[in-house]
This record gives C-alpha cells, structure tokens and sequence, in this order.
C-alpha cells in the first residue's frame, strides 16, 4: 500500500478491474477532515473521466483506485501530499487538507474523451473574462448550470513557504436555478438585442492571442468577453462580446454577474 492512503472498500464490483493504466469514469465525492463535503463541479457533478496513467489528477486517486472493479465503491483517505499539498485550492480547498473521497466505480474506457453523458444534464453557461490590459485585475471565469450551481474561478496569488506563486482559486456561488436558468436565457439572447458589440465565434472576426488568454474583435481591436452556453458538451451559443460596451456593462445579465462575484475578487 502507498504510504499517505488508507484504503477501505465498502461495496466489491463484479465488473471489470481497474489497473494503474486504466482509464475510468467514476463518481468521486470529496470531504474535508472536520467532514464538509467540497462542492460540485457545476460542469460534471460527481462524475469525473481520470486517465491513472497520467498525471492529470490528485496522486491519492491514481493510487486508490487500481484494485476497484466497476460497480464497487470504495473509501480513500489521502494525506496532504498526496492530495492539494500546502497551497490547497483557495476558496475550496485548505492548505494541508486530508481528503476522504468516496469512490464509485462506473466504467473502464479505451480513450479519455468527454462524452455527452459525462455532463451534467442541461444548459451551461461560462462567461471569461481575460486579464485586465495593464495586468492589474486577473481574468476569471464565471459557470453556470441551469440547475443552480455554479462558480467563479480565478488566478490569485497565494504565498507559500518558498515565494508568492499564482494558483487558480475556485469559489462555489449559491443560486436559485430559477435565476440560473434566467442568466443563460439572458446570454443567448444577447446577439440580437446588442449585434454590434457581439461577435460569433464562427465569423472569422475572433482574434485570439497569447494562446486564449487575450481575445479580440478583429474589425476594430476591441478587447471581448467570451460568452459559452453548452449543452451535453456541445456549443449552443459561443461568441465574444467588447468589454466596454456600456449596453453590456449596464444590462441586466452583466449586472447580475458582476454582483455575485465582485465581492469574491475584491478579496
């Protein structure tokens, strides 16, 4: 057994096993020591696709899930080190936090890709906004599910023993679905009541530099939002919207946002 995991099965799958190499879908719920559970993913729920071959997640999972076969369930408690270490995920995650994650088995996959059914079902919205021009304000992203969960994610610089380094901070922000369900209504209705200051993704108007992080109109350079509603992980509206335009900064939708998640990034 790796050292910094405890591993308990509480229920033993009949299916097929999972190896180190595996690819899986599998539903993982997370607690805290004190035993608060960390919110969804407003995108996936419960449901993540983790390739224990590589290392795009924690190292307690890679480690605590080989041995499972789908259909079982199984306790795994991961020290810091193995889990979000000293930093955490600020707003979500403490530093020096041990997990306890309840894991169920779901699949064993040939590839990693996303399928519809991994989603949450029903409409997302992300609206980014890039770094200010003069760097003084980060960009954050802001998703939403017509269900009524929902996040602002951000960079932040956050001290550590060594020196300050920039690591993404992950707010959960409570809302009605009622009013969720309304802020998507409100983006895909955009392109018709402010057509000048929006820009599909498709139209060949969309300058994109430093790899996304800066996106342009190209007709006149105006720096642009961008605008995302999903369904089942395919587009349904996805255009670029000038940050300065005084008919989107004073719109109900924008208005909305930027009360829920002002008070977050003034921090």
């Amino acid at each position: 057994m790796t050292k910094g995991i405890e591993i308990r099965d509480l229920t033993v799958g009949t299916g097929d096993e999972a190896t180190k190499e595996s690819i899986v879908v599998a539903n993982v719920r997370e607690f805290l020591r004190r035993g608060d559970e960390v919110n969804r993913s407003p995108l996936f729920g419960t449901k993540m696709v983790i390739d224990l071959g590589r290392r795009e997640t924690i190292a307690g999972l890679r480690y605590g899930i080989p041995g499972m076969r789908v259909g079982g369930t199984r306790e795994v408690v991961i020290s810091p080190h193995l889990a979000y270490g000293e930093v955490g995920i600020p707003g979500r995650i403490p530093a020096n936090a041990l997990l306890r994650c309840e894991v169920e088995l779901l699949e064993i996959r040939e590839h990693s890709a996303l399928l519809p059914q991994d989603w949450l079902p029903g409409k997302i919205l992300m609206l980014r906004r890039c770094e200010d021009a003069n760097k003084q304000q980060p960009g954050w992203t802001f998703t939403v599910h017509e269900g009524g969960n929902s996040w602002l994610s951000f960079l932040q610089v956050v001290r550590s023993k060594q020196q300050g380094q920039a690591r993404l901070s992950q707010v959960p922000i409570t809302l009605e679905a009622e009013e969720s369900a309304g802020l998507i209504r409100q983006a895909m209705e955009l392109p018709k009541q402010i057509p000048e200051d929006c820009v599909s993704w498709n139209s060949g108007l969309i300058d994109m530099q430093k790899g996304g992080a800066i996106i342009k109109d190209r007709r006149d350079g105006a720096r642009c939002m961008v605008i995302h509603v999903l369904e089942g992980g395919r587009d349904v509206c996805l255009i670029g919207v000038h940050e300065d335009s005084l008919e989107f900064l004073d719109c109900p939708f924008y208005r909305t946002i930027e009360r829920l998640i002002k008070p977050h990034l003034l921090k």
